[in-house]
């Protein structure tokens, strides 16, 4: 049984700048089980990286990388990964650096609350 390239791509625009791109179709597969540790990990890097950026080092890849699987790995908590996914799309359009303080604030509160 044979599929077609036709049955998995498609061009369609894309929803950020509106060109029309190749798009393949996503299998879906379940979302990766969240971990704190790990969001704290990605993040602690993430944060490495952008000082090694500000001091002419080419990681913005490897930065945004480093925020979207923090973002991925914070699925669990809507709050958190809402608030890591604006500061990787606020950094990636415009080149604003997250708020760290709030990052750290709001991943401490919710370990607090999985604790309990």
């Amino acid at each position: 049984m044979s599929t077609s390239n036709s049955d998995k791509t498609a061009y369609q625009p894309c929803k950020h700048c509106g060109k029309k791109r190749m798009r393949v179709k996503q299998v879906e597969t379940p979302p990766r089980p969240s971990c704190l540790e790990c969001v704290e990990k990605h993040l602690g890097a993430a944060m490495v990286l952008l000082a090694e950026i500000h001091d002419g080092y080419a990681y913005r890849l490897q930065f945004i990388g480093h925020l979207y699987e923090a973002e991925d790995e914070s699925q669990a908590w809507p709050q958190l990964h809402d608030l890591i996914r604006q500061s990787r799309k606020a950094y990636q359009q415009y080149g604003v650096a997250p708020d760290w303080e709030l990052l750290a604030s709001t991943l401490q509160e919710v370990k607090t609350h999985a604790r309990e």
